[in-house]
């Protein structure tokens, strides 16, 4: 697979440009300490990506956790209110990789919007996780999904917990043949068998997809789900990117958080997501607030994983100068060079230190002579 092309030269490059973008759509940055105590994460782990958890004992015998996810943080922090709060923050987190002792700090960024929360601001976030993925690559998708829309589907179905887990764990698997033994064997209906069997075959552009939408619903609750899809797509249309989101029902989170859209980001040349999002409504429920909320993160950490590390140059230009330089002359020199455009980095002449630069000079006479 190929290394991916970016249009942002290294991590730093990523944080600023994701930095402007959330705050040109009013979004505030919210920073919080590497450490949470262990009871947050351990009751909510299926919420997290990992399952290791990376511990320590504080002063006070307190176990103590190193940050494996910032959502939780923030809904822990967050006041209840009618408000609409919306944050973007830019973290390391903490991870265990799997089937590994390896521990690593990956770095995220992301947003939350908590409170109010309808259609036009769950289209902007994900029309900001497009965005997002834009500044980054010139290549990429958003595959989406609906909780509500399986949800509803499911519940049609009506099977048990288990049967229910079952067909869940297929349809992310994009298997219509395990799923319709399953249903059959469970006495589903033969019409909302081949629904479901549908709904797990269904990927492609909103425009192509959404009038095929109308065939697997079932009930109120699918209704409700595609006339959100069809809302949303209207606003990234608008966005301009709504060629780059695809409906994609395999994409599924957990349902006891989630209950609404869901989204995973990719671009081209890395073989895993680098965005994940959704609506999780339920989670704050768990933490006795009643609010919406909708959120996705950025990891930034994993897409650098997959960028060719070559030693790339020192900079553009290095200068050396001698003991009886000019160093006014000198510093002129630098400022133009800077001011150009260039990156310059100085050494006295003596210096033996290797460097990468596409072009070596000496100060000679009162003027750069390149060698």
């Amino acid at each position: 697979m190929d290394n991916p092309i970016l249009n942002v030269k290294n991590e730093d490059e990523a944080v600023i440009a994701l930095k402007n973008l959330y705050r040109t759509y009013g979004y505030l940055p919210y920073k919080m300490s590497k450490f949470e105590e262990y009871d947050l994460y351990v009751e909510n782990k299926k919420f997290l990506v990992s399952d290791d958890i990376i511990t320590f004992s504080d002063f006070n015998g307190k176990l103590m956790a190193l940050k494996p996810d910032v959502t939780l943080s923030i809904i822990k922090k967050v006041k209840a209110s009618q408000d609409t709060e919306k944050l973007f923050y830019h973290e390391n987190v903490y991870r265990a990789l799997k089937n590994t002792k390896e521990v690593r700090e990956i770095l995220q960024m992301g947003l939350e919007c908590i409170g109010e929360v309808g259609i036009y601001e769950t289209a902007e976030v994900i029309m900001l996780a497009g965005k997002s993925l834009a500044a980054l690559s010139e290549n990429y998708v958003i595959d989406i999904s609906h909780v509500g829309l399986i949800n509803g589907i499911l519940d049609a179905a009506q099977v048990d917990f288990a049967v229910r887990t079952q067909i869940m764990a297929h349809l992310k698997e994009k298997n219509p043949h395990d799923i319709k033994k399953i249903c059959q064997a469970a006495g589903v209906d033969d019409n909302i068998t081949d629904k479901i069997c549908k709904a797990a075959t269904i990927w492609g552009g909103f425009s192509q997809i959404l009038p095929k939408l109308d065939e697997i619903s079932v009930n109120k609750e699918t209704e409700t789900a595609i006339e959100e899809l069809r809302q949303i797509y209207t606003i990234l249309e608008i966005n301009g990117c709504g060629d780059r989101v695809k409906i994609d029902f395999s994409v599924m989170n957990d349902m006891s958080y989630y209950n609404g859209v869901v989204f995973r980001g990719f671009v081209e040349g890395v073989p895993v997501n680098v965005l994940s999002g959704g609506r999780y409504d339920k989670l704050l429920e768990r933490f006795g607030k009643k609010s919406g909320a909708i959120g996705f993160a950025v990891y930034l950490g994993i897409l650098w994983q997959y960028i060719a590390t070559p030693k790339t140059q020192d900079a553009d230009v290095v200068i050396y100068y001698y003991d009886d330089t000019d160093l006014a002359l000198l510093t002129k020199k630098v400022k133009e060079l800077t001011e150009m455009g260039s990156t310059v980095t100085v050494y006295k002449k003596s210096c033996n230190k290797p460097l990468k630069c596409a072009k070596k000079f000496e100060i000679i006479g009162g003027r750069l002579v390149e060698i």
